[in-house]
């Protein structure tokens, strides 16, 4: 399945990492890197729109609310607001995908 094929069956609204050769390319909402689901979309996707998902996994991202003041790791995104909130820690969900 070529990334085009996969885009096509998540929703704008879902947060996707790609990693080519172990690299992190895009980290970011779907809205963003399609044209099609989004506004514009991303010149990175236009370079690996038919690459070959080779793996594929739903990765939650748990972090302290305070991880800067802690001096912890950072998150993928620290000015996106959580997906949930508790007490004194934060999560998102990612789509990881390696290409």
């Amino acid at each position: 399945m070529t990334l085009e094929d996969f885009v096509k069956v998540i929703e704008n609204a879902d947060r996707l990492r790609i990693l080519q050769d172990g690299k992190e390319i895009f980290v970011g909402f779907l809205a963003l890197l399609v044209p099609i689901h989004g506004h514009g979309g991303h010149e990175v996707y236009e370079s690996i729109r038919r690459a070959e998902v080779k793996k594929f996994r739903a990765v939650p991202e748990i972090r302290h609310k305070k991880w800067e003041e802690l001096n912890l790791m950072r998150p993928l995104q620290p000015e996106e607001t959580p997906e949930f909130s508790f007490s004194d820690l934060q999560m998102n969900l990612y789509y990881t995908i390696h290409i």
